[in-house]
């Protein structure tokens, strides 16, 4: 399906749509997600709505955002890559990430550190710390943490698996193709995308890979919180994320753009959720009743930019933006 283009002359195309403004909105409306995303499980979990509730809502907005992915799969590339990043946006928060806080939580335990090393914590343990026993040592990993943790090896094979598709576009896996020398054949001729699959699972991979890479450098059992390959990590992070943050800003299609911007505001994510946890500032979207106009600033301009590139010009015969 296309759709048409708005009938907007080229001589009073917004600037908006073109560099280096795209590349920052666009940035900006991933990064908002973010935080959006944090109020969303932020309410589900602790807002004091049962649980059961809580879980039946996530499975129908997951429900929801993988139906916006399968429409998106005919659009063009720019409704087709909004679609895909929205429905994908909901699929990892009320799906993938309340079922780890589901399976975390039937399997209570987490893990914490003692003078003797690691301690797992059981459900009686947990039970005590949230009513104020102070003899039991705090965790820095929930239930959640553990399991996901667990999964950082299925993250990197199937990364793998995914780079040896010769149709991949991803510019980290060409660009890791390009590095160690590896051709896994031409290209298809005349291959169209399918955007919104495309913009779902680079969103899917980015979330998962970075949330992995922040779970393994922050285990005590490997480096930990304060430790100097921690703080190494962090200034790689923010060198990579610098690096890919000026390509961001070149960008001047707005398909591209989103997809661009969904990598780039993962990895650059990692800087304000590491500084958390060192305890460097308080989140605006976590404890959004403690600061009720900076949250409500975070949803009306993430909806707003949302409605933004849903009405983004396009040409009707390149389902590009014009």
């Amino acid at each position: 399906m296309t759709v048409a283009a708005i009938d907007t002359p080229s001589s009073a195309k917004s600037r908006i749509y073109g560099a280096p403004y795209l590349g920052l909105l666009a940035l900006t409306w991933i990064v908002l997600e973010k935080m959006i995303a944090h109020i969303y499980l932020v309410t589900l979990i602790y807002a004091g709505i049962p649980m059961a509730v809580s879980y039946a809502v996530a499975f129908v907005v997951g429900l929801l955002g993988l139906a916006l992915v399968w429409k998106g799969l005919d659009q063009n590339e720019v409704r087709g890559t909004w679609m895909g990043f929205v429905g994908g946006s909901l699929i990892w928060v009320f799906w993938f990430e309340m079922y780890l806080h589901f399976i975390g939580g039937e399997n209570n335990f987490a893990l914490a550190m003692t003078d003797s090393g690691s301690q797992y914590l059981l459900k009686e343990d947990l039970a005590a710390l949230f009513a104020g026993d102070q003899s039991i040592p705090r965790p820095y990993f929930m239930g959640a943490h553990v399991f996901l943790q667990s999964s950082t090896l299925f993250c990197f094979m199937l990364m793998i698996y995914m780079g040896m598709n010769k149709d991949v576009r991803c510019r980290l896996i060409l660009w890791v193709r390009k590095l160690f020398g590896l051709r896994p054949g031409k290209p298809t001729a005349g291959y169209k995308p399918q955007y919104a699959r495309v913009a779902a699972a680079e969103l899917f991979f980015v979330n998962w890979f970075m949330y992995t890479l922040m779970l393994v450098v922050n285990d005590e059992r490997i480096l930990g919180l304060h430790h100097v390959g921690n703080y190494v990590a962090f200034a790689a992070v923010a060198i990579w994320s610098a690096i890919i943050i000026g390509k961001q800003f070149k960008q001047k299609e707005a398909g591209l753009a989103i997809r661009y911007a969904i990598a780039v505001g993962g990895v650059f994510w990692y800087l304000p959720e590491q500084m958390v946890l060192w305890e460097l500032f308080r989140e605006p979207w976590v404890f959004y009743l403690e600061f009720p106009v900076t949250a409500t600033a975070i949803l009306v301009g993430y909806f707003a930019l949302m409605y933004v590139f849903w009405k983004t010009p396009v040409n009707p015969e390149t389902g590009k933006s014009i």
